[in-house]
């Protein structure tokens, strides 16, 4: 083995040609080279370090690749973590030669690499010793060559010097190297890469609470059966509290490097500041872990697609519309429910309070809440149990049913409307039936009601209109009171036959005699002496059963006394609804301009109630003319006003 070539670390006082003095950072053992982390005074400190190195002729033999690497492009500044200890840079510092230097030829640089043409290299035996005793390789004749000409190895510490000098300062492959340099037939190999940066990780959030999303798959029936026109979840409802996403910080990716030691800065991973999904009913914790978004009120939890903001609110409010590809028929729990979008054809929407924003074509059923339609209903249904139905709108071609409530609509024609109360501005080919009708402009109308009152009565397409005053069938009253008025008159009679029995009784001589002294001895008016008091005695026992039997009358009058208060009673209560079904029974159009026929109809109690037929047979009901109707008007002009009496 040839020996080791000769240092070329000198010191600063009496430092020789070609020799070199180590920075300050830099100590040397016994067995190499060490650098201090902690002396490093800049970034830069070690890589103007290893070009004064290159550019005074010499090398690091022996040198530590990968920590030369970490030295150069890791940020040592401001670390603490054994800072202290020495780290191995290399075996020594040694001349490059400039016989050595001609053999190194420049890497070819291309998209990221480079690549090095590895040939055998020869030389006389007579030639400079320099070119053939270098690192480990023992001189030897070339096979198939004269025997004067001697194999020269390059070096992989001489090849990283040549490297650095010439451009190449990162990614060398140490080991493709190496083996290139045993190569007996020339060969291009790539001795360095770049190393691409790895990129960061955006800022995400995470979902904690179930059931955030909306459902699409079908809802779910006892007995394993489904509804198709029905999702699972539409609408989902959380309490306040609850921690309904988790905010993950972004994570920085890895800066690369290309061969040339310039750095490839991976790009900043995208950002986010969680309070910006907050909106109304949430807001946001930061907790050491990590950053949460909370629930700040029981209610229904939207996510607005276009900003991402997470709200809880106590009503339902969607932008989406109703249809079968988007919602499905619906079932709201909640007490309001907004609807920006069109409820579509067929659609049905079950709730307690709406309002929709959109023209509606489907059927909506309220449970008693208010429904409110600021745009039309067209083709389709609204009906509410125990609320007010206000259409702003026009509604055409559709139902609409409130009969312990208000139904109000601007413009309808050909409607079924049952209600309560009914209040129309323009009425046209319409049925209606409500207790209290006011229709400003009617146009072939068949309306029926208890109290109507018309604006403006005119025929359409030589339809006329037909008004019907709905008159009570007073049948079961009368038949109640005379009930009553019977049951009265018999417990009369016994009460006059009770009273009868207790004259009868009181008329007796003893019994006279026994009431007359009786009241005396009460009032103290009189005194009796011993043999008045044995009489008395005597009277007593002969008149005891009678004074029972009287006893026993007079608790039987006070009980039919109440009997007969109470039929009072019920007969002036019975009497008074009498009168309440009649009032308010009137019909006032105040202008008629077309053919328009006015009839009071009988409603029977045998008879279904109009509100309950078909629509078909409602029509056919309103405009027929039996025994059960009274003409009251009948002509095309002038108006009219009837109160029933």
């Amino acid at each position: 083995m040839p020996p080791l070539p000769q240092s070329a670390i000198g010191n600063l006082a009496d430092l020789e040609e070609g020799q070199i003095a180590l920075s300050g950072f830099v100590v040397q053992h016994d067995n190499g080279l060490y650098v201090l982390r902690a002396r490093l005074e800049s970034a830069t400190a070690f890589a103007d370090f290893v070009n004064r190195v290159i550019a005074s002729g010499l090398y690091f033999r022996g040198l530590d690749y990968p920590q030369f690497l970490a030295l150069l492009y890791d940020d040592w500044i401001g670390r603490h973590d054994d800072a202290d200890e020495g780290i191995f840079l290399a075996a020594d510092i040694t001349a490059f030669r400039a016989e050595r230097q001609a053999l190194y030829k420049p890497c070819k640089i291309t998209l990221g690499e480079a690549s090095y043409l590895f040939e055998p290299l020869y030389c006389d035996a007579e030639s400079d010793l320099a070119l053939i005793d270098q690192g480990n390789h023992p001189a030897h004749s070339a096979k198939g060559q004269q025997s004067s000409e001697t194999r020269i190895y390059l070096d992989i510490d001489e090849f990283i010097a040549a490297a650095w000098a010439k451009g190449v300062r990162f990614g060398i492959d140490v080991a493709a190297v190496r083996e290139g340099i045993e190569l007996d037939k020339p060969e291009q190999r790539v001795v360095a890469l770049n190393r691409p940066y790895v990129p960061g990780k955006d800022a995400e959030i995470v979902e904690l609470a179930p059931g955030l999303h909306r459902n699409n798959a079908p809802r779910r029936l006892f007995g394993d059966r489904v509804d198709l026109r029905q999702f699972e979840t539409r609408y989902p409802q959380v309490a306040a509290g609850l921690r309904l996403v988790k905010k993950i910080p972004r994570q920085a990716g890895v800066d690369g490097r290309d061969i040339t030691g310039i750095a490839l800065p991976a790009s900043l991973p995208k950002d986010f500041d969680l309070q910006t999904l907050a909106g109304p009913g949430t807001h946001v914790v930061r907790e050491k872990d990590s950053e949460y978004l909370l629930a700040s009120v029981c209610g229904f939890l939207n996510i607005d697609l276009s900003s991402n903001q997470f709200s809880v609110t106590d009503k339902i409010i969607s932008h989406e519309g109703v249809s079968l590809r988007t919602t499905g028929d619906l079932l709201l729990t909640g007490e309001e429910y907004e609807q920006h979008g069109e409820i579509q054809e067929k659609r049905v929407v079950r709730c307690r309070s709406i309002t929709a924003y959109a023209d509606v074509f489907g059927n909506i059923i309220s449970s008693g809440g208010r429904v409110c339609l600021k745009r039309n209903l067209i083709g389709g249904s609204a009906s509410n149990d125990h609320g007010d139905i206000i259409v702003e709108g026009r509604a055409s071609g559709s139902t609409l049913i409130a009969q312990n409530g208000c139904i109000r609509v601007q413009h309808v024609d050909n409607c079924v409307i049952l209600g309560h109360q009914v209040v129309v501005g323009q009425a046209r080919n319409c049925d209606i039936v409500a207790d209290e009708l006011t229709v400003e402009v009617s146009e072939a109308c068949a309306l029926a009601g208890r109290n109507l009152h018309l604006g403006l009565a005119r025929s359409y397409r030589e339809l006329e209109n037909v008004l019907l005053v709905l008159l009570p069938d007073l049948s079961s009253y009368e038949t109640r009171i005379a009930t009553l008025q019977q049951k009265r008159a018999l417990l009369e009679k016994v009460m006059a036959d009770s009273r009868a029995k207790i004259d009868a009784l009181r008329g007796e001589k003893d019994v006279t005699r026994y009431l007359l002294v009786g009241g005396k001895l009460r009032r103290h008016e009189l005194t009796l002496n011993a043999e008045q008091q044995l009489s008395w005695r005597r009277l007593s026992e002969r008149v005891a059963p009678a004074l029972r039997t009287l006893s026993q009358l007079s608790d039987l009058i006070k009980e039919q006394d109440a009997e007969w208060h109470a039929l009072e009673i019920q007969i002036n209560e019975v009497v008074a609804a009498r009168e309440q079904s009649c009032n308010g029974l009137a019909c006032t159009v105040d202008r008629i301009e077309g053919e328009t026929r006015i009839n009071a109809m009988l409603v029977r109690l045998a008879d279904p109630p109009l509100s309950d037929l078909p629509h078909k047979d409602l029509k056919a009901r309103l405009r027929r003319t039996d025994a059960a109707t009274k003409r009251l008007f009948g002509g095309s002009t002038g108006s009219f006003s009837w109160v029933y009496s």
